[in-house]
């Protein structure tokens, strides 16, 4: 189960060189230009991809907008006849019921028979000042209540507080 490890003459010592001469820098140099220009090269690639994949999901809005444009212009060109005839949808008011009270009359010759027709009267609405009334003594009622509610709460907090004498 033991490892052997492999003496130190055995391992294979990797050597880096470096150019340090004029002539291996030129090489290196022209050799990176060389990788930016391929990659700049497959970096334009994919963006023309990128904006034709883009291009084609915007074409078919871009028809529908040019469809709408045709039909406002259109549209604008043909005549409405539609305002020489038109419709008017009106309600019909509501019938209002009448109540109708019978009430015999009874005299020694004659009966005869009384009715009283009894309309209802329309609901009468409050005016503006009855309701600036009403809601401004509420808003009164509402403040005593809470100015009430806030000098109870000091004054059993001040009775809590400890004094000085």
């Amino acid at each position: 189960m033991e490892q052997e490890l492999p003496s130190p003459d055995e391992t294979v010592t990797k050597k880096y060189l470096r150019n340090y001469t004029e002539e291996g820098r030129e090489k290196q140099k022209a050799h990176l230009n060389n990788i930016r220009q391929l990659a700049m090269q497959k970096k334009r690639e994919l963006k023309e991809i990128t904006l034709k994949s883009k291009l084609m999901k915007l074409e078919p809005k871009l028809d529908l907008a040019k469809q709408y444009d045709e039909y406002v212009n259109n549209k604008n060109q043909i005549p409405r006849q539609e305002t020489e005839e038109q419709i008017v949808y009106t309600q019909k008011p509501k019938e209002k019921k009448k109540k109708i009270i019978y009430k015999e009359v009874e005299e020694e010759e004659e009966e005869e028979e009384i009715v009283y027709v009894k309309k209802n009267k329309p609901k009468s609405q409050e005016s503006l000042e009855r309701t600036l009334y009403k809601s401004s003594t509420e808003q009164l009622h509402l403040r005593a209540v809470e100015e009430r509610i806030r000098h109870n709460f000091t004054s059993c907090y001040n009775a809590l507080m400890p004094r000085e004498y």
